[in-house]
């Protein structure tokens, strides 16, 4: 399953540090087997565009800011404190939920 870490640029800044989310999404890969590709997605939302069946990690800030089309996709939304305390729980329970589908 393709996972994708989709940040975002508020006001001309990232909303969070590259440093922080490869730290998150190491914490994610090293909790799901395999099965799971987890990648940064570094275009802030482009590869919400593809028409794959991948799993959308998207900036929670960020929502306003998707297009119609963009929304149809399968997106979770995170939080800065998601990022910054790595807590990836619930995320990695969701998408073995979704795998199972």
């Amino acid at each position: 399953m393709q996972v994708y870490v989709v940040t975002s640029v508020v006001a001309g800044q990232e909303t969070v540090t590259n440093k922080a989310i490869q730290g998150f999404i190491d914490a994610l890969s090293d909790q799901l087997d395999a099965d799971y590709t987890v990648t940064l997605d570094t275009d802030y939302g482009k590869s919400l565009t593809k028409t794959d069946d991948a799993v959308y990690l998207v900036y929670f800030g960020s929502q306003a800011n998707l297009s119609a089309k963009q929304r149809e996709q399968m997106i979770i939304y995170y939080s800065d404190e998601d990022v910054e305390n790595c807590q990836v729980g619930r995320f990695v329970d969701m998408l073995k939920q979704l795998k199972q589908k």
